[in-house]
């Protein structure tokens, strides 16, 4: 992780957020989500701009990655728009990692939301360029949903304005292992990220909070994954475990996701918090990526960033 942050400027009503697709042809698939999640985005008080490959098929993805990677470059060139989100999710968004203009992207810095799949490219972008990004709802799976939860939306737009009272992550949690610590924040879906191990775009793990989670997969196999985690050496350097609340994730012989992690994790003297509702939950808090986190089983906000996100107003 870069340990000299860069800022994007805050977003404000009326600014424009560039749609893109990274991933799975979900909005050519489920148009009316997307045109709902689209039109909710307006009502939040922001222009939503498509990308021009974002609702397009092409197999098993919406386009090819020079296609799609070119929509996101234009995303990021372009100073009329103000944030990128990504429409969905997928399987695929590493396909993108050979082709990112990292000098580019530093050079015109802007707040980048994406959850699920493209969780990994935020901290592909992140960990190189010091450029915090968010960890946060999507067009498809958030905004258009009529039954989310108001306070996803609320602490969305709080973050993209930079609202100070959004750095405190209010929200119970369960300490398997009480204690404090502080560090730039890694967070993503525990699957995703896992694509990062041993390649060019692996973060540097060492004094970094991470904050995994993951959704409709077995204990067992989730096992699998975080033992790859542990076998790499990412449990050796970090300085606190946060694991999210998970969708659909079916205990495995009466083991959930969060025995299996703690079960694992029992030789860290690391600080270790469960049930943060982020990434797959409907109730989600929006994380900066790259920012400080400061987590305190003690404290009266556990949870708290102590730097800024982005640039003073």
């Amino acid at each position: 992780m870069s340990t000299a942050a860069r800022l994007a400027a805050p977003v404000s009503k009326g600014d424009r957020i560039g749609i893109v697709t990274l991933s799975a042809p979900e909005p050519a698939a489920q148009s009316d989500v997307f045109a709902r999640g689209v039109q909710a985005l307006a009502g939040l008080g922001y222009e939503p701009v498509v990308g021009a490959h974002a609702t397009g098929r092409s197999g098993y993805r919406a386009g090819t990655a020079d296609e799609l990677l070119d929509d996101f470059h234009q995303m990021i060139a372009d100073p009329s728009i103000a944030a990128i989100m990504c429409a969905g999710a997928g399987r695929s968004s590493d396909r993108l990692l050979v082709g990112l203009d990292l000098p580019l992207i530093a050079m015109n810095p802007k707040l980048i939301v994406g959850v699920s799949d493209p969780s990994l490219l935020l901290t592909a972008i992140t960990s190189p360029t010091g450029l915090v990004t968010l960890h946060g709802p999507s067009v498809m799976w958030d905004l258009a949903d009529p039954d989310a939860p108001s306070e996803t939306a609320e602490h969305f737009t709080a973050m993209l304005s930079g609202q100070s009272t959004a750095a405190r992550v209010d929200t119970p949690l369960t300490w398997a292992r009480p204690g404090s610590a502080e560090g730039p924040l890694i967070a993503g879906c525990l699957s995703s990220l896992r694509c990062l191990l041993g390649t060019p775009w692996e973060p540097r793990w060492n004094g970094v909070i991470l904050a995994v989670e993951d959704a409709f997969k077995p204990t067992d196999l989730l096992d699998q994954t975080f033992t790859h985690f542990r076998d790499a050496g990412v449990l050796d350097k970090i300085a606190g475990l946060v694991v999210g609340e998970s969708v659909g994730c079916e205990p495995t012989a009466g083991i959930t996701v969060g025995d299996m992690i703690e079960d694992l994790s029992r030789e860290y003297g690391w600080p270790l918090a469960q049930g943060l509702p982020y990434g797959h939950t409907p109730r989600k808090f929006t994380l900066p990526v790259g920012a400080m986190l400061r987590m305190d089983s003690s404290a009266e906000h556990p949870l708290t960033f102590v730097s800024p996100w982005v640039t003073a107003p």
